[in-house]
């Protein structure tokens, strides 16, 4: 049974959520991050902050073999994560989502964690054409840097499965919030609770071997068919389509090119491809 928790990024937006979240689920949540105050997204919306924050860096091998000894599962969401306009240097991804990631699978295989779960992105997908509906057996076509990043994390997590059986479960996170703002997230969207019935239902499912779902919630206009996650059990509550009637702002509305793409405007950041190169070779 699942008892012990270590949430990694804790003091980021989603991290917080989730390890409040799973503090009210009753599980005994051990939180830790490379800062010790909120972040300005976490801050802002007033998401509570564990008390009991432990500053780790993840690129310090032997900080994070010593935090996750005795854990039953780690949910790792620590890493950069990518801002707008323009995603962080290439230097900083490496060590922060790369080596940081390696780093918590191998201090889980070292210290026999159970399961992991994995925040990746669905960035990882972001080159596909938008009229195509994906799936959790999609191939990768990262937009960024970071999305590399997360295509690693994932294919790490197969490789940790299969040669060390860690129950693993990337998700694939599409726009976390407490409600959508703009008109891409009525179908990207994820409610917070939603999010943590997710992480739960990774912790929980035992059906989970090594699977990647996609991060939304029960969605009108899904981009992306997401019957792996409910082959696992999850039950989204909440659905985007709720808020269609707000007045959202239209981003993607002046790029003709990100409109295309499930990326969004993340392709066409420094672009210097063709659209039609990209579709023929969708």
């Amino acid at each position: 049974m699942i008892k012990k928790i270590l949430v990694t990024g804790a003091a980021g937006l989603c991290g917080s959520v989730v390890s409040h979240g799973l503090t009210k689920l009753k599980y005994k949540v051990f939180s830790c991050d490379i800062k010790s105050s909120p972040s300005p997204a976490a801050k802002a919306l007033g998401i509570p902050l564990s008390k009991k924050i432990k500053k780790i860096d993840l690129r310090k091998i032997n900080k994070v073999l010593k935090i996750t000894k005795g854990m039953d599962a780690v949910v790792h969401f620590g890493g950069i994560p990518r801002h707008k306009p323009h995603e962080d240097v290439f230097k900083n991804i490496i060590d922060h989502n790369i080596v940081g990631t390696y780093n918590v699978f191998e201090a889980c295989r070292i210290n026999k964690v159970k399961r992991i779960i994995f925040a990746s992105s669905a960035h990882i997908m972001g080159y596909h054409d938008r009229r195509k509906k994906l799936d959790d057996r999609s191939s990768f076509r990262p937009d960024s840097h970071y999305a590399v990043s997360k295509c690693f994390g994932e294919s790490l997590s197969k490789l940790y499965s299969d040669k060390y059986n860690i129950k693993i479960l990337s998700i694939r996170i599409g726009s976390a919030l407490p409600k959508p703002t703009d008109m891409r997230f009525l179908s990207t969207w994820i409610s917070f609770r939603d999010l943590i019935h997710l992480v739960n239902v990774g912790l929980k499912s035992k059906k989970l071997y090594c699977s990647s779902v996609y991060g939304i919630s029960k969605n009108k206009r899904a981009w992306w068919n997401n019957r792996e996650a409910y082959r696992l059990g999850y039950k989204p509550k909440d659905n985007a389509e709720k808020y269609a009637k707000d007045k959202l702002t239209k981003n993607e509305f002046k790029d003709k090119i990100a409109l295309r793409l499930h990326g969004g405007v993340f392709t066409t950041d420094g672009l210097k491809g063709k659209l039609s190169n990209i579709l023929k070779n969708n």
